[in-house]
């Protein structure tokens, strides 16, 4: 029999591990095959004792020459095997497996009630069901799973206030959650902010200029190991997605998701290797480009994606990444959206920009590390005051700035920021902007500052 269908979710232990292996073991029973999966997706404990941890919730479509009452009593042992206590009602649990629908059967004894009595009211089953099969006819209401959970989530929108201080944002785990969850909502306008995580006021600022523009804000958090070409590099990023979410939360942020490699790119089947890149083009080459080879492709790559699942009409860049901001604007440019933002960079008390690796700077580095914005700054100078274009001379202007100060410079150059060149241009130019990176420790920090141009505060 088809169009049987079981809830999956967990919230103690390793969730995803957990979840992974009942989907096996149910495809493992005699008679049963798996036919689908939905993606895991991250909710809040509904009921029960406060202070339980998230679920991952999920469904499996199955075809089955079972009984209902069979494969129920077979999910229970399941469950059993995992740890989970029945007796509890509503406890934290490592497993639990809910039998929605048996086709059209219907039961209503004490051990087999069918449909499963609760399934239209619950967004986390409801949710994940639309991903699979968004217009299965539901027994009860006679809805689609797509009508209904769009009735669910319009009630629930109208009962909360739209954008409470300090509230946590919808979480999702992976990216196929935050695609069905604004799918539902569809709003006039959508601003949307990818990160790496480990956020700082900086990235606040980006969140709070996107609430200020738009009707919804998307956060996306996601260490991406395609930008990164060195492993202890990406190993040593510092994260905490729970912090991270409260944070953008608290700035008016509605939702916030992050994903596995495999999550982003499901047609790799999690080899790296197998991710078709999207070049960077020609603002990806010199500087963070040659010091950081395949940087700005896996750049590139990873925010065309981001741009696919959450299609936005406005995309909010910190100007801290200058090139960065040009590699982004010429993705936009391909697929045709969204507006990129580029937003000023924001900045310590001391002209240190904000970064996430600040944070590992040792304290004697964390004085050091303002020399950097001095020395932009003493190009900029030179610039106003006594009228230097040529970027050899502005070059060399801030190489003088950073000897003795224990930094070591990987490059101090000047481009045309309209213009970008690979090499530095060797002539004078008519507007400028001065890009520094350097080591402090172990510790890459980068930076620039516009030449011609005030820099506005952030």
């Amino acid at each position: 029999m088809g169009g049987v269908w079981v809830a999956l979710g967990a919230n103690l232990g390793e969730r995803e591990r957990t979840l992974n292996a009942a989907v096996r073991e149910i495809g493992a029973l005699p008679g049963v095959r798996v036919l689908r999966r939905s993606s895991w997706i991250e909710t809040e404990a509904l009921g029960g004792p406060p202070g339980q941890p998230p679920y991952l919730n999920g469904v499996v479509e199955l075809e089955c020459s079972l009984s209902a009452a069979e494969l129920l009593a077979a999910l229970h042992a399941i469950e059993a095997r995992h740890g989970r206590v029945r007796e509890v009602r509503n406890a934290a649990r490592t497993l639990d497996l809910d039998l929605l629908l048996f086709g059209a059967q219907r039961s209503s004894t004490a051990e087999l009630e069918l449909p499963h009595p609760r399934m239209e009211e619950r967004e986390f089953v409801l949710a994940p069901l639309a991903e699979l099969a968004p217009d299965l006819l539901l027994p009860v209401s006679g809805l689609t799973v797509r009508r209904r959970l769009e009735a669910l989530r319009r009630a629930c929108n109208e009962a909360l206030p739209r954008h409470a201080a300090a509230d946590m944002p919808q979480v999702f785990a992976t990216p196929a959650g935050a695609r069905e969850w604004l799918a539902a909502r569809r709003p006039s306008s959508l601003g949307f902010v990818p990160t790496m995580g480990a956020l700082h006021e900086g990235h606040l600022s980006l969140v709070r200029r996107a609430r200020s523009e738009n009707e919804l804000v998307c956060v996306s958090v996601f260490v991406n190991p395609l930008q990164f070409n060195d492993a202890k590099d990406f190993e040593r990023y510092p994260r905490d997605f729970e912090g991270d979410a409260r944070a953008v939360g608290e700035a008016g942020c509605e939702l916030v998701f992050s994903g596995t490699l495999a999550d982003f790119f499901p047609e790799s089947g999690g080899a790296r290797e197998s991710i078709v890149a999207a070049p960077a083009g020609p603002a990806g080459l010199g500087l963070e480009g040659a010091f950081r080879p395949g940087h700005f492709d896996g750049v590139a790559t990873i925010v065309e994606r981001l741009f696919e699942i959450v299609r936005p009409n406005r995309a909010y860049f910190g100007a801290k990444d200058f090139q960065q901001t040009l590699v982004v604007r010429d993705v936009a440019r391909r697929l045709g959206y969204p507006q990129i933002v580029v937003c000023p960079t924001s900045r310590e008390a001391s002209g240190l920009a904000r970064s996430s690796r600040n944070a590992l700077l040792s304290p004697e580095n964390l004085e050091r590390a303002p020399r950097i914005y001095a020395a932009l700054c003493s190009a900029r100078a030179a610039w106003r005051e006594r009228g230097v274009r040529a970027p050899r001379e502005l070059r060399a202007v801030m190489l003088r700035a950073l000897d003795g100060s224990g930094l070591e410079p990987e490059y101090a150059q000047v481009r045309d920021p309209e213009r970008w060149t690979a090499d530095e241009p060797s002539f004078e130019l008519e507007r400028a902007v001065a890009l520094i990176a350097a080591r402090a420790g172990a510790v890459r920090l980068i930076d620039n500052l516009r030449l011609d141009l005030d820099e506005s505060p952030a």
